[in-house]
């Protein structure tokens, strides 16, 4: 029984979701800062964050961000606390909650964390491009579009995230290029403008 339980105790701890990350910010607006492990720091889109984490947001602030677990977007605004948990977050207020498909979920887990733009081995592209595989990305775009807040950035980080994996570079400096100068989108493209740039030279 006690080799049983070691073996398991081995295969947790090996495991490449032990300490995977639950989730990831999309969007910040106005004062928020982010408790890791006892140490505070400004938040900012496209940080990971892990449960235990916490939010602390200003008055007139707006955090939003995605579960990768359960596709669980979670809209947070005012001020306040908000605890990350591993499929939901935890706070006296409640957030605008809208369920995204796994497709969306699984290709924004691939988007690298803020500060990882331009490390060597953090963009993974196909060796080729896939016409289904992008026709999908353009399908599953325009019904986020269609479905999701006009403010929402995600269908537009899904579909750079999902068009740098299929190296589809010219078309994602395309998107880069229309988003460039429009309202609520600088966070978009200051953070996918080097990942493209690292793909590209990685060709």
């Amino acid at each position: 029984m006690r080799t049983v339980k070691l073996i398991a105790v081995v295969v947790f701890l090996a495991s490449p979701f032990a300490h995977a990350d639950v989730g990831m910010l999309t969007q910040v607006n106005g004062a928020v800062s982010i408790i890791i492990g006892g140490s505070s720091q400004a938040a900012v889109p496209f940080i990971k964050v892990n449960t235990g984490d916490k939010l602390m947001l200003g008055n007139g602030a707006r955090v939003q961000m995605v579960y990768f677990g359960n596709g669980r977007q979670e809209m947070w605004k005012s001020g306040g606390q908000v605890e990350i948990g591993s499929l939901e977050s935890k706070s006296t207020g409640k957030p605008e909650v809208t369920q995204l498909p796994p497709l969306v979920v699984n290709q924004l887990a691939k988007t690298p964390a803020a500060g990882q733009q331009g490390k060597t081995g953090m963009v993974r592209v196909r060796s080729m491009s896939n016409p289904d595989t992008v026709a999908r990305l353009d399908k599953q775009y325009r019904e986020l579009k269609a479905d999701l807040a006009k403010d929402d950035t995600t269908p537009e980080i899904f579909l750079l995230s999902g068009l740098i994996e299929n190296k589809e570079l010219s078309r994602a400096r395309e998107v880069l290029a229309e988003l460039a100068g429009k309202p609520g989108y600088k966070s978009v493209v200051d953070h996918f403008t080097p990942i493209v740039n690292a793909a590209a030279a990685t060709k």
